[in-house]
């Protein structure tokens, strides 16, 4: 996908859920202006931005992102079929594509060293630390540990959390989301 396209494409979903403006900014927790530019494709939204407007859409990346085909039942996911995310500080390639029956989702992240934007899911969130780092884990009002490679980390939905890469190398990361998304 173009990111020239991606505000345009966030504008056609909100229409076809017939949501205003104002209301979407006010379920994503973001300025209408805000909005506004990422529609008009003035600004490119953050990944944990784009997070919460298509959650607040009744959306996810993968469903935003996928094709319309529903993947063929077979056990291997090769990596030319993986969606790439990208954003000003992290990437995402999902590994697994949206399909009925899966019981966990797979994303492999890249996170730049800088301040990482808070996050809360709807679902439990584990990973480990493959390269990079050092990195910190932050869970609101509960503490914040330091993260290195080969570490693993679990976290359950609902709690507001981030992992920021403290090192100067991208910090590489997989993480498993139960259930999936989709």
């Amino acid at each position: 996908m173009d990111p020239k396209e991606l505000g345009g494409l966030i504008r056609n979903l909100r229409t076809e859920a017939k949501v205003g403006l104002r209301e979407l900014s006010r379920r994503a927790e973001i300025s209408p202006a805000s909005l506004v530019a990422i529609e008009k494709d003035k600004t490119n939204p953050t990944l944990a931005t784009l997070h919460k407007i298509l959650k607040a859409l009744g959306t996810d990346f993968t469903s935003f992102f996928s094709n319309a085909e529903q993947a063929a039942e077979t056990p291997v996911f090769t990596a030319k079929e993986m969606r790439r995310i990208a954003g000003k500080h992290r990437e995402y390639v999902l590994a697994f594509p949206k399909r009925e029956g899966l019981r966990f989702e797979i994303v492999m992240e890249t996170i730049s060293p800088a301040k990482e934007e808070w996050e809360v899911h709807g679902f439990d969130l584990g990973g480990v630390v493959l390269s990079g780092g050092p990195a910190k884990l932050e869970i609101h009002n509960q503490g914040d540990w330091p993260l290195k490679r080969g570490d693993a980390f679990y976290i359950e939905g609902g709690l507001k959390h981030r992992v920021t890469n403290l090192g100067s190398k991208p910090l590489r990361l997989v993480t498993v989301m139960a259930p999936p998304r989709y």
